[in-house]
Formats: C-alpha cells, sequence, structure tokens
C-alpha cells in the first residue's frame, strides 16, 4: 500500500537541508532554527550532530511575525507536518531539536503526532511576549490577550492532560529581559503529571543560552540527546 502525503504550498519553511553522517546510528533529528535564525548559524550544531551519527533534517523559517498576521504561525505548524510525513519521519526514532521558535515547532509536532515523544528545546516560552505593545498596537491591531487567543492552540502552554507521554527536556535560560522563565518553569511544569519534563537552567539569557548551546559549545546538547534516545 503506498502511503498518502498531503501536500501543501511552502511559504514558510525558507530552507531545508539533510545530512547524512558516514556512520548511521539509525536515528534521525528533525532540527528547526530560531526565529531570524539561517542554517548557517547552527552549522558547529548540525557538524557536532551528524558526528556521532545521527542523520539530520534541518529547517528554518522565514520571520513569520513581520507581517503581522497571527495566522502565518498558525499555517507553520502544518505546513512541517507535511514536511515530516513526506520525509517519512513520523516514527518512534526520530528526535525533535528545535531553538527558539524551532523548539515551539517542535512542542507543536509532538502534540500533533503521539509517536513523537522526543524533544529537546534551547530555550523557549510565550511566543506573545517577543512583541512589544507599540508593536501589537500599532502594527497587529490586537491586544496581548487577542492575539493570545489566536494562538492559543499552538503556543508553549497547553492544558494539562492534553500532552500525554512526552519526554521532553527543555534549556531554559536563568533570566530574560523578554520571557521570564519563572513563568515558563511554571507552566512547563504542569505537563510533569503526564509526562517525563526535564529543565536545565543555562547562565545567562535567551539568546546568550542559544549562542552558547549551538555556537560556543555545540557538544553540550548531546548528553541530553542521548538520553531521549532511550525512550
Amino acid at each position: 500500500m503506498v502511503a498518502l502525503v498531503r501536500i501543501l504550498a511552502v511559504k514558510f519553511i525558507r530552507s531545508t537541508k539533510k545530512i547524512i553522517p558516514k556512520q548511521p546510528n539509525g536515528k534521525s533529528i528533525v532540527y528547526m532554527h530560531a526565529y531570524g535564525g539561517r542554517l548557517w548559524h547552527a552549522a558547529r550544531h548540525l557538524k557536532a550532530l551528524r558526528n556521532h551519527g545521527y542523520t539530520i533534517y534541518a529547517l528554518d523559517f522565514t520571520d513569520i511575525l513581520r507581517t503581522h498576521n497571527p495566522q502565518e504561525l498558525i499555517d507553520l505548524m502544518d505546513e512541517v507536518a507535511v514536511y515530516l510525513e513526506k520525509e517519512q519521519l513520523i516514527h518512534k526514532n526520530t528526535i525533535m531539536v528545535g531553538v527558539s521558535l524551532g523548539g515551539l515547532v517542535g512542542f507543536n509536532m509532538t502534540k500533533r503526532y503521539q509517536i513523537l515523544d522526543k524533544l529537546l528545546v534551547v530555550t523557549g516560552g510565550d511566543i506573545t511576549h517577543l512583541l512589544t505593545a507599540r508593536s501589537l498596537r500599532n502594527k497587529w491591531k490586537l491586544t496581548r490577550q487577542e492575539l493570545t487567543e489566536r494562538w492559543q492552540d499552538v503556543n508553549m502552554y497547553t492544558p494539562p492532560g492534553t500532552v500525554r507521554d512526552k519526554h521532553i527536556i527543555m534549556l531554559l535560560p536563568r533570566r530574560d529581559k523578554v520571557i521570564d522563565p519563572n513563568e515558563v518553569m511554571d507552566e512547563i511544569t504542569k505537563l510533569d503529571q503526564h509526562n517525563n519534563v526535564t529543565l536545565v537552567s543555562v547562565p545567562g539569557g535567551h539568546l546568550r543560552t542559544i549562542i552558547t548551546q549551538t555556537v560556543l559549545f555545540p557538544k553540550k546538547s548531546l548528553p541530553h540527546i542521548r538520553h531521549l534516545e532511550q525512550f
């Protein structure tokens, strides 16, 4: 029987790259970069993962927030889902690795597909906090509460019980001006009852966490990924 794959126009995935290691370990990583990030920014991180045998499917995204259209974030999730189906990545040996916005996308994919149960998030939180009150008022023409309601199905937080049997490791900055780590911790730990959630505190803020984990010390995430492999 031939599997049917949904077809969707590519609008929000800027680029993709498949990286095949010399000695594959049988595991696949779906690697999704941060908002405004490019795959070449993650070259050292991708190399470290490849050198340890992971087959990598790497994606980065267009700067969707610049359009001031809330629907684009929702449509991005559908587009990534189609990509995963096309590449036959909806299986137990797939590990999702997401950086900031990429972590939000990974979180959505684990919610959408029960079999996708392994996720490493390199910093993240409530995406509505990335927008200033002035930007919301003058460009988005929405209040933060209205935007929260528009994005309630795709934002990081989710009612306890709606996500089950997932294994999530989140590298969370100790402090940040945009995203409140304490708020993120309070919300994510609500998932603990039905999931295996590990929060790792990282020195510095949101941007520093991204740089240290993906550029300066790209091997730091490997123990976390190996831990996820156990499940």
